[in-house]
């Protein structure tokens, strides 16, 4: 359902949900910064619109102080992963799983620079590679909170914006060997017209301070892949009606992208100055181990594969036609390129590998697709 709502004269359109069925084979992901100046009147609300929606994966913003003890109390269908250990007060972002749905392949934390002077909850970036247990699809997520740029420090702050969007940067930078969708959220503080985010957007030059940053990842707004047409709610405002930003991969097949607007109390007031957001995306562009499309241009056999494994193509094509193969960690682990006029078959030998879940991306003139592979012996 979509609605639209008017404020000082500025209309925005909305696409609502509630309780709702995605597609099959879909994974939800919300954020939503659940920070206000009404916490202790509007927590069981923000609860409510969590477990109303059920996400697959909930990215708890502004989550810091007393508020995550609590939401963690009250998610019992969900487990928090654990990227401080022993010290989660550290972040005010915080990566939350449905129980038995994921395993946690890796996960870590950065802390961004901010600036001089800055005296409030240190910014950091949480981060997990998950992985599917069901079909063993994996893929990024991160979690963060940029800073402000109101009040007295606001020219500062928006250096530690383009800090914060070049740390994080930085980080998928080291993560895209992987080969798996990424999909960066939160809070940050800016509109889609800001320098910030036309560098994490359209990989635009910033220049500050004598530094100038670089953006060479190719990154989408989730809500433009889902929503074309429909204009993008605010993600900076004074009003209740701002929401977070899911920026994520040009390999991340986004489905969806909705807004939750209820929960409003008796009094008028909402859980949050923010709005959640829930995007689902699939792996329909992954073949999975024992499932090849019907509409797929390649077969592989056998799948698992003991020393060696074959990739039939249903029609011939001339090379270049590159077969790279990655382990879990996303090295590249063999590669043939091959050159000839008509390939149809390809066969490698891998009986070095040690057993576990590998990745066959296979490129050539109008293909380019992505295999599962599994080495057991």
């Amino acid at each position: 359902m979509t609605f639209f709502i008017t404020t000082k004269n500025i209309t925005f359109a909305f696409v609502l949900f509630c309780s709702m069925t995605v597609f099959g084979q879909d994974i939800t992901l919300m954020s939503y910064n659940v920070g206000s100046n009404n916490w202790s009147i509007t927590k069981d609300s923000v609860i409510t619109r969590i477990t109303v929606n059920d996400p697959d994966i909930f990215c708890a913003i502004e989550a810091g102080q007393s508020k995550r003890p609590f939401i963690e109390s009250e998610l019992t269908n969900y487990r928090m992963i654990e990227t401080f250990g022993a010290s989660p007060s550290n972040s005010d972002s915080h990566i939350f799983l449905r129980k038995n749905m994921f395993d946690v392949v890796d996960s870590g934390f950065v802390q961004m620079e901010t600036y001089v002077g800055y005296t409030g909850m240190g910014r950091y970036i949480n981060w997990a590679r998950l992985e599917e247990t069901s079909s063993g699809n994996q893929f990024l997520v991160y979690a963060s909170h940029f800073v402000a740029n109101v009040g007295a420090n606001a020219d500062s702050a928006v250096i530690a914006q383009y800090r914060h969007a070049d740390g994080m940067i930085q980080l998928l930078s080291q993560h895209t060997s992987l080969n798996i969708p990424m999909i960066t959220v939160g809070d940050f503080n800016a509109s889609v017209a800001s320098d910030v985010m036309q560098f994490l957007l359209e990989q635009t030059p910033i220049t500050y301070n004598s530094t100038t940053i670089t953006n060479p990842i190719e990154l989408d707004d989730s809500w433009d892949i889902a929503n074309p047409g429909i204009p993008k709610p605010p993600t900076v405002s004074s009003g209740q009606s701002k929401i977070d930003w899911i920026v994520v991969s040009v390999d991340t097949d986004v489905t969806l992208a909705i807004i939750d607007a209820q929960g409003v109390n008796g009094n008028g007031i909402p859980p949050s100055d923010h709005l959640p957001l829930m995007i689902g995306f699939d792996f329909s562009d992954f073949t999975s181990l024992n499932e090849v499309s019907a509409n797929s241009t390649i077969e592989v056999y056998p799948n698992p594969f003991k020393n060696s494994v074959s990739f039939e193509l249903n029609s011939e094509v001339s090379g270049p036609l590159v077969v790279t193969i990655v382990n879990s960690i996303g090295q590249v682990v063999k590669q043939l390129e091959l050159f000839d006029n008509s390939i149809k078959n390809v066969t490698l030998n891998l009986p070095d590998l040690r057993d576990g879940l590998y990745f066959a991306h296979i490129v050539a003139p109008n293909m380019n697709q992505v295999i599962q592979l599994l080495k057991k012996n």
